[in-house]
């Protein structure tokens, strides 16, 4: 069953690639995160993330950080709330983000599906942008039903948005994300993404690719 969806995310990558050759800019984006789950219903997760962009007009774009509080639902879900604060460098504004989201992950063999429902309010100076998002991902290790201490694992995810602002015209952004990670140790994993990223799509696309790297800390 491995090689199997091994094969399918091979062909989508390469699919990828080939599309990608078409960009309009090309962006590099840093991250850590570090996680806590108490072992009952609650974890949190706190992130702080760099994004540069690269070519001609390389330079860094904007520096954030993010906490996520979730609780766990059912069996399988969780719900949370989200605050994020970013510093736009090539502005004089800043941008506040609050998201509310639920999440179901479960687990089928060595797959890992998930669906992730988020709706985003975005502030930036008077401005007030409603974003509402859908992810669907999957997650499979490369060796065996877990992914262990030094083994590798695969993701693909797919994400659509809808966004809205006063006195603007709604558009759609599409997303779709490959990630290759390695499990360095018991609590911290390693993770290699690359995201093609459709910006208005209905109207006046913006192509854009991004190179993500990853550290993810759990306490």
């Amino acid at each position: 069953m491995t090689s199997y969806y091994f094969r399918i995310l091979i062909v989508l990558l390469l699919s990828q690639t080939a599309v990608s050759q078409i960009v309009d800019n090309t962006l590099f984006q840093n991250a850590l995160n570090i996680s806590y789950d108490n072992n009952y219903r609650w974890s949190f997760v706190s992130a702080i993330e760099q994004r540069s962009l690269t070519g001609d007009n390389a330079g860094l774009l904007h520096i954030q950080a993010s906490h996520y509080t979730n609780y766990e639902v059912g069996f399988y879900g969780q719900i949370g709330i989200g605050i994020m604060y970013r510093d736009l460098r090539n502005s004089n504004t800043s941008e506040l983000r609050i998201t509310e989201q639920y999440a179901y992950s479960r687990k089928y063999n060595q797959l890992k599906m998930a669906h992730r429902i988020r709706w985003d309010q975005r502030y930036r100076g008077d401005r007030i942008t409603h974003r509402w998002r859908y992810r669907y991902s999957i997650a499979l290790p490369l060796n065996g039903i877990q992914t262990d201490k030094n083994e590798w694992y695969l993701g693909a995810s797919i994400e659509t948005l809808f966004i809205a602002e006063n006195r603007t015209k709604p558009f759609w952004d599409q997303r779709l994300i490959f990630n290759l990670g390695n499990q360095i140790s018991r609590n911290f994993k390693l993770q290699l993404s690359t995201e093609y990223r459709w910006e208005s799509f209905t109207q006046n696309t913006e192509r854009l690719l991004f190179i993500n790297l990853g550290g993810y800390w759990s306490l």
